[in-house]
């Protein structure tokens, strides 16, 4: 059963490949991205219904990122969340400053992840 397409940008390959099987597990198509550069590109190319960013990256952070997704005309229907274990109140205030559609924490919790997932991928 496909769920939809999830692309994952994060610079942990350790973090990639553990929410890639989770998401995978649980019914969804995921492509991964090491590197935050280009990704509004390759997101124009994948289509997916859903992009993940890390918020701390080197070089460029993941709310910089949705700044150039949102503004390809290609990626309009693609929800945009940011990905990390910040704070509640300092992940809002960067969702409120950079026009993601939310975010979703990371946690140990793999059920807990995917409703989180499965609550944006069904907005």
């Amino acid at each position: 059963m496909n769920k939809g397409k999830i692309m994952i940008v994060d610079d942990s390959e350790l973090i990639l490949e553990m929410v890639k099987c989770i998401l995978e597990d649980a019914g969804y198509q995921v492509v991964t991205r090491d590197t935050p550069f280009g990704t509004a590109v390759a997101a124009a190319a994948e289509k997916p219904d859903l992009i993940l960013l890390d918020v701390a990256m080197p070089a460029l952070s993941g709310n910089k990122i949705v700044e150039v997704v949102k503004e390809n005309h290609k990626l309009q229907d693609v929800k945009v969340c940011l990905f990390s274990d910040r704070s509640i109140r300092e992940l809002n205030n960067l969702v409120s400053s950079c026009g993601a559609d939310g975010f979703i924490q990371k946690t140990d919790d793999d059920n807990d992840f995917v409703r989180q997932v499965d609550a944006y991928m069904n907005k």
